[in-house]
């Protein structure tokens, strides 16, 4: 429960940075995207830390042959390594869709206090949230060794999740600089929901081993889309019950200690 507070306290930390630049010094939209881009950035590096180094203490074959959750066959090669390059392909296409964008509006002279970047604001922003991060990374240190796999899949996938929630919003928040009066209004809701998705990252999620029955009554009522094909019908908790196994069984996979010397799971 203390480190949950922790991680919280920390999230809240990264996130008051820009906010604060945000309502309290006079930081552009420009600025802020910036500082939100950078964190992307210093994140994903943080992260593949992480799991490098679990990878190094704790090797398993996720790690190498990852099973992924569509049920395809086990990817070849580090799962460090796919994630730092979708992670940071993703984050350099809209960092090149942003640094256009910029230069564009400023050379229409469209909105000039709203589009420049104040890069002396970004520095010591960006430096602020990489102490914050450094922070939270020495603080998952202390258990690295006894995480499982799936804690870090997790993790990716909450950090693909953010990056993403980021990369629309530069796209979305640069149109409404163009286009609309309501920048301040788009951003502030934008600080608001960031923050609350990052806490939300840090609490447990509920993963229940039997859907809601309110959910299980309004997806019986849908047709069976295998109707009528030679298959029996399910209903939706049979359908739920089968992609909880297979998950569970994707994980377990994942879960297999790795043997390095001979480049194979190790069978228990």
């Amino acid at each position: 429960m203390f480190t949950l507070i922790l991680h919280a306290l920390t999230f809240v930390g990264i996130n008051a940075v820009p906010a604060t630049g945000w309502f309290l010094d006079d930081w552009t939209s420009g600025t802020l995207l910036a500082v939100y881009w950078f964190e992307n950035i210093a994140a994903t590096f943080f992260i593949a830390g992480r799991i490098a180094l679990q990878q190094r203490w704790k090797p398993m074959r996720g790690h190498f042959r990852y099973q992924g959750r569509q049920g395809t066959k086990g990817s070849q090669g580090s799962f460090v390594r796919g994630f730092l390059q979708v992670s940071l392909i993703f984050s350099a296409a809209h960092g090149l869709f942003l640094g256009i964008i910029l230069v564009m509006l400023s050379n229409r002279g469209t909105g000039e206090p709203t589009v420049t970047v104040d890069w002396h604001a970004v520095a010591v922003g960006s430096s602020i949230v990489t102490l914050l991060l450094l922070g939270d990374f020495l603080l998952d240190l202390r258990t690295l060794r006894s995480w499982s796999f799936a804690d870090v899949e997790r993790l990716v996938d909450r950090n693909l999740a953010r990056v993403i929630i980021v990369h629309m919003t530069i796209i979305i928040g640069m149109a409404v600089v163009m286009w609309t009066d309501a920048t301040r209004g788009f951003f502030i809701v934008f600080i608001v929901l960031k923050t609350m998705n990052d806490l939300s990252n840090v609490l447990p999620q509920w993963q229940p081993a039997k859907p809601p029955q309110w959910l299980s009554s309004a997806m019986n009522k849908v047709p069976n889309s295998r109707r009528g094909k030679g298959h029996k019908d399910e209903t939706f908790e049979e359908f739920w019950a089968k992609d909880q196994q297979q998950d569970k069984n994707r994980r377990m996979s994942n879960e297999q200690p790795w043997d390095r010397t001979r480049n194979r799971a190790v069978t228990r």
